[in-house]
């Protein structure tokens, strides 16, 4: 019987993506602190430069807090399109060379280079030669990781950031694992790190060592779980391409949104908007879902799903809308963020008839208490 073949993952994530990105088109500003996110009261960072990191501006920190580290940053809104046409690219050098190729989001995705048969030094130079590709195709550089899993690439891809490039053999996992923080674990946060720490658990190696009847009394099954990706285990398979779960878009009100009118002026525009990308990746959908935030953050989602899937903005448009009338309490309190999700995404076999493009909604038809298409 044959030992089984070792896998080789690779882990791809690139530097500061969408801050290098405005870097990239704008000469002037390079090596500059440039800081990507939300620009109103409320807005969040989604990206930092590492000019920016060095003020202590990180990715999801409150814009207000950045703009007081950062005072002299340059403060730009995000421009989806532009970096999903990099993100194209990347995605694109990815598939030339690996069969198996998970995109996690615009700026990282795994690949799986274990056709190489285990064997972890042609993987390297295949993976070498990604990276080169990558800066070729976007002038950009990223970050990539190698190993036999994906919890080890990541990990990896992140050890020697920005223009990393690390390999961590089968030999090498303790090694590497032994000396790092508790909180190098995937799904250890703030809160499970104190209570590792309370146990007595400061880095990998003491919770590789640490009895595995100790970690399920104290974390129940996930305890387990910690424990093997201690010591490096993590038999999560690559899926592999998947078609789009949901396509969605919302907006955080600087100030609260009161006036009804207002708010359906912003649905609707929305709704054009996720319709506009559902038909640029040709798709269909067969669910129209809403989510409101109140001033005191309590947040709910509303949905409805019709009897057959579809990609028509006018149809998806008044769907949104009705859901916000009939679905969602509005009152004097007002909204703190609004948004329109399509789910339930499948790829297009055969194109509709326009009818309901031709009929709009109103006054072409009504819908039905559970959202699905009804006539006048």
């Amino acid at each position: 019987m044959s030992a089984p073949v070792t896998r080789c993952i690779g882990h791809l994530d690139m530097d500061a993506f969408f801050a290098a990105v405005e870097q990239l088109d704008s000469p002037d500003i390079r090596g500059k602190p440039v800081i990507v996110g939300g620009l109103g009261p409320r807005g969040v960072v989604s990206t930092a430069s590492y000019e920016a990191r060095a003020y202590g501006v990180h990715s999801a920190m409150p814009m207000a807090v950045a703009r007081k580290r950062c005072p002299d940053g340059i403060y730009l809104r995000p421009r989806f399109a532009r970096y999903k046409e990099i993100s194209d690219r990347m995605s694109a050098v990815l598939r030339t060379y690996a069969p198996i190729v998970e995109t996690v989001s615009l700026d990282e995705a795994f690949f799986d280079l274990t056709r190489h048969g285990g064997d972890f030094a042609s993987a390297e130079g295949v993976a070498m030669e990604i990276k080169r590709s990558v800066y070729r195709e976007t002038l950009l550089t990223c970050s990539v990781g190698v190993a036999p899993n994906r919890f080890l690439a990541k990990l990896a891809s992140e050890l020697e950031k920005p223009d990393g490039f690390t390999v961590i053999e089968p030999g090498r996992i303790e090694e590497v694992l032994d000396p790092l923080p508790i909180d190098a674990i995937w799904g250890v946060g703030k809160v499970t790190a104190r209570k590792l720490r309370s146990l007595g658990l400061l880095r990998v190696r003491d919770l590789r060592l640490a009895p595995i009847g100790l970690l399920v009394r104290e974390f129940g099954t996930g305890g387990k779980h910690l424990h093997q990706l201690a010591c490096g285990i993590d038999e999560t398979p690559l899926l592999g391409e998947t078609e789009s779960k949901s396509i969605s878009r919302e907006v955080t009100f600087s100030f609260d949104l009161v006036e009804p009118g207002e708010i359906e002026t912003v649905v609707r525009r929305l709704a054009r908007e996720v319709a506009k990308q559902l038909r640029a990746e040709s798709l269909l959908c067969r669910t129209v879902r809403i989510k409101a935030r109140y001033p005191d953050f309590r947040t709910i989602t509303r949905q409805a799903r019709l009897g057959v899937k579809t990609d028509s903005p006018p149809l998806i448009e008044a769907l949104a809308v009705h859901l916000l009338w009939h679905r969602v309490p509005l009152d004097e309190r007002g909204l703190r963020l609004i948004g329109v999700g399509l789910g339930d995404l499948g790829e297009i076999t055969a194109r509709q008839l326009p009818l309901f493009e031709e009929m709009g909604l109103p006054p072409g038809g009504r819908l039905s208490g559970d959202g699905h298409l009804a006539p006048r």
